[in-house]
């Protein structure tokens, strides 16, 4: 009985682990730190303060059916994209249309925007409002503006009831600008590399999380 013990014993007895090689500690120490420094970035990230909104409110003079002047600041209408001032659908003058459009909207009254940032043009990227109606959402309504990343619910109505632009064919603005315009040729702002790699592992861990 004894000896079926110790012989049990043996059998199971766990073998002694493999000490690591040198170049298996500096690559598990190099992975460490890695991770370390990575999750310090992720709090750096995390800890910064989001960009103010920049608040533009006055009188605005309508430049064309996505772009507003306030005080000499020009203002691009964000999600959105109207017609160019010379732009024709057709027979429609529809760049002066959409124009019209905005100023009928506007009717000289004070406007305000709220800013998010800029486009490569320096122009103020912003929801510009009269009182509560928003000027953005109301252009694409009125079907005088295509939807340019948001306000999609109100786009597929105006398709459906064939409003302004939806009233017959035409040519969408950015093939429009592409074929007939030599815009300048501002060169983008190009991103830190350190808080792209930092916007990179947040979204990594975003992917993370939300896979979980």
């Amino acid at each position: 009985m004894n000896r079926g013990y110790r012989s049990y014993r043996r059998r199971w007895r766990r073998t002694p682990p493999v000490p690591r090689s040198f170049g298996r500690k500096v690559v598990d120490y190099s992975l460490m730190v890695i991770f370390f420094v990575m999750i310090a970035l992720l709090a750096a990230k995390l800890s910064q303060p989001k960009a103010p909104t920049q608040l533009l409110a006055g009188k605005a003079y309508v430049i064309d059916g996505d772009t507003l002047s306030i005080s000499g600041n020009h203002i691009r209408l964000q999600g959105i994209d109207a017609p160019e001032l010379d732009q024709s659908c057709g027979a429609n003058a529809c760049g002066k249309a959409a124009r019209q459009t905005l100023v009928q909207l506007i009717q000289g009254r004070p406007v305000r925007c709220d800013g998010h940032g800029h486009d490569k043009y320096n122009r103020s990227l912003a929801i510009c409002f009269i009182g509560t109606i928003n000027l953005n959402r109301a252009m694409v309504e009125a079907g005088q503006a295509i939807a340019y990343g948001d306000y999609r619910d109100v786009e597929l109505q105006a398709r459906r009831d064939k409003k302004g632009l939806w009233s017959g064919k035409f040519e969408t603005p950015q093939d429009w600008r592409r074929e007939h315009e030599q815009l300048p040729n501002v060169p983008e702002q190009q991103p830190d590399s350190s808080t792209n790699l930092i916007d990179q592992f947040v979204g990594w861990i975003s992917g993370l999380v939300g896979g979980l």
